[in-house]
C-alpha cells in the first residue's frame, strides 16, 4: 500500500504523486481510492482503487534499471515496419504494457528513424511523432527520478548515444 506523498508510475499517465486516499462511489460500491496528481499534467487528478487485482501502479525504477534503459539508446533500432497501421498497433501495445525497456527501445527506433529521414529532408509521420513525444515524456520522467539528474542532461546523453557520439 502506498502512502500520501509517495511517487508511483501509473501506466501511461507516467509519474504521479499520491495526494490522498479517499472513499469514492465510482462503480456503485464505495471503495478506497488513491487520489493522485500527474507530473505530466499537473492540473489533472487521477483516481486508482487501493485494492485492485490488476493495479496499474508500479514502483519507480531502480538506478540499475535506469542505467539499463539508458544503455538501450546505444543499441541498433528495432526493425522498422513500413506499414503504418501495423506499426501504430505495435506502438500502442508497447505503451500499454508499461515495460520501460521496451518503450525506450521504441523511442530509440523512432529517434533513429527520424534522423534517417531528416537526412533526406523528410519527417516521421504525425502518429509516429505523437508516440515519440508520449514515450519521451514518460521515459525522461522515470529516468530523472531514478538517475537523480535533470531531464535536459538525460536528454543530451540520449541524443549523443542515438547519434553515435562517444561518451
Amino acid at each position: 500500500m502506498y502512502k500520501i506523498g509517495d511517487l508511483t508510475n501509473y501506466k501511461s499517465h507516467g509519474i504521479c504523486r499520491i495526494d490522498g486516499i479517499m472513499e469514492q462511489n465510482f462503480t456503485g460500491k464505495p471503495m478506497l481510492y488513491y487520489v493522485m496528481k500527474s507530473k505530466i499534467k499537473p492540473g489533472v487528478t487521477l483516481y486508482h482503487p487501493v485494492e485492485s487485482s490488476n493495479s496499474q501502479l508500479e514502483k519507480l525504477l531502480s538506478h540499475g534499471e535506469a542505467v539499463q534503459i539508458m544503455n538501450c539508446f546505444s543499441n541498433e533500432p528495432t526493425q522498422w515496419n513500413d506499414r503504418s497501421t501495423n506499426r501504430q498497433r505495435n506502438h500502442a501495445i508497447i505503451l500499454n504494457t508499461s515495460n520501460h525497456l521496451e518503450a525506450a527501445q521504441l523511442m530509440n527506433t523512432l529517434l533513429r528513424k527520424d534522423i534517417e529521414l531528416q537526412k533526406n529532408e523528410k519527417k516521421i509521420t504525425s502518429q509516429d511523432s505523437q508516440i515519440l513525444q508520449q514515450i519521451s515524456i514518460i521515459i525522461l520522467d522515470v529516468l530523472e527520478l531514478a538517475l537523480k539528474q535533470p531531464k535536459d542532461i538525460i536528454e543530451k546523453e540520449i541524443y549523443k548515444r542515438v547519434h553515435g557520439v562517444p561518451a
